[in-house]
């Protein structure tokens, strides 16, 4: 089958930006802990400046845990990762783009000096987010940073990474989102296809895309703003707003179920031995009970991360939201005067 001419568009722009260094983006410091910020900083120069992406996910419990970056680019999550999973783990990232798949595989010696490994614990390859070469239920966790927007095929994309998570695993997804529908009209135009907006999926159809591949629903972890500058664009695209955000989906196995619960996290992860931020509503402070809905104690019961928590069953039906509006969220941060600063801008 001859590849869609979208995704022709986007490994010829960001082969060329890999090799000019022309574009970066923010990293979304706030979202991440001390110790990520510092793990960042300490990656190679040449990683850093090809960061290109929507805001750095990184999950928690990774000691050990074989991981995916679905569209790694040059490599700076899949470093980042590779230190937090250990030895013991692997990290394997996946893009089209040959040019910065090179770029990262350049510097996986420096890295692995760098973290103190023995031998490496990550690689690279070349490959098709629509279409993941590699056995099913081969992963624990799967990240990605910005690319689903870039993927003409968004069924496809998530039921290739459904395919590949295991059961238990956890798929956390950054990426481009619109308030509504982009304009269709526009959708092969190179600047704003490339750079997430005419192929950004508007935020109230990622439940059901995800939830259609067999994923839990999302609950949104993060917020970053798009900054689009360009006058013609902004017309292009009729005012419509864009946010970067980041949400939390599960694979579970068929036809597990658990009721309310009150859980108690154990503080038994490291780097967050005080609380646990599940997201944008939730904290599990440790050893304090909180109540939580059928959804998210199945979730928590039944993921990997089920032996952080202790779970006793109640009577009562708790609300825990899920699928948050990640524009009315920026609008809050924003009017309590806490809006982050922009992820990137379109000129």
């Amino acid at each position: 089958m001859s590849e869609h001419p979208l995704t022709s568009m986007v490994r010829e722009v960001y082969n060329k930006h890999s090799a000019l260094c022309d574009f970066v983006c923010r990293v979304n410091d706030e979202d991440l802990t001390t110790e990520q910020n510092a793990i960042f900083s300490q990656l190679s120069e040449e990683t850093r400046k090809r960061y290109y992406g929507s805001g750095i996910v990184i999950p928690e419990q990774l000691e050990g845990k074989r991981v995916l970056d679905i569209g790694c680019g040059s490599g700076s999550l899949v470093f980042i990762l590779s230190k937090l999973v250990g030895p013991t783990g692997y990290v394997v990232g996946v893009d089209i783009c040959d040019g910065l798949i090179e770029a990262a595989k350049s510097q996986i010696e420096y890295h692995q000096k760098a973290w103190g490994l023995k031998e490496p614990n990550c690689e690279f390859v070349i490959g098709n987010a629509e279409k993941l070469d590699f056995e099913p239920n081969s992963f624990d966790i799967i990240v990605s940073n910005g690319i689903v927007c870039l993927c003409p095929d968004k069924e496809a994309a998530f039921n290739s990474a459904y395919r590949v998570l295991k059961e238990g695993g956890q798929f956390f997804l950054s990426d481009v989102y619109s308030e509504v529908d982009p304009p269709i009209k526009y959708r092969d135009h190179e600047t704003l296809w490339t750079l997430g907006t005419t192929g950004a999926m508007r935020w109230d159809t990622l439940a059901e895309v995800a939830g259609k591949a067999g994923f839990t629903s999302p609950y949104l972890g993060q917020v970053g703003t798009v900054n689009i500058v360009n006058e013609e664009y902004i017309k292009m695209l009729e005012n419509g707003r864009f946010v970067c955000a980041g949400w939390r989906l599960f694979k579970l196995p068929k036809d597990v179920k658990r009721g309310a619960s009150r859980v108690t996290y154990k503080g038994n992860i490291t780097g967050f031995s005080d609380a646990l931020r599940w997201d944008v509503d939730l904290y599990f402070p440790t050893g304090e009970g909180v109540e939580v809905d059928s959804d998210l104690a199945t979730i928590l019961s039944a993921s990997y991360l089920n032996s952080s928590f202790d779970f006793c069953d109640i009577q009562t039906n708790p609300v825990t939201k899920r699928n948050q509006n990640p524009f009315a969220y920026l609008d809050k941060l924003q009017a309590e005067g806490r809006q982050p600063a922009f992820i990137y801008t379109i000129e």
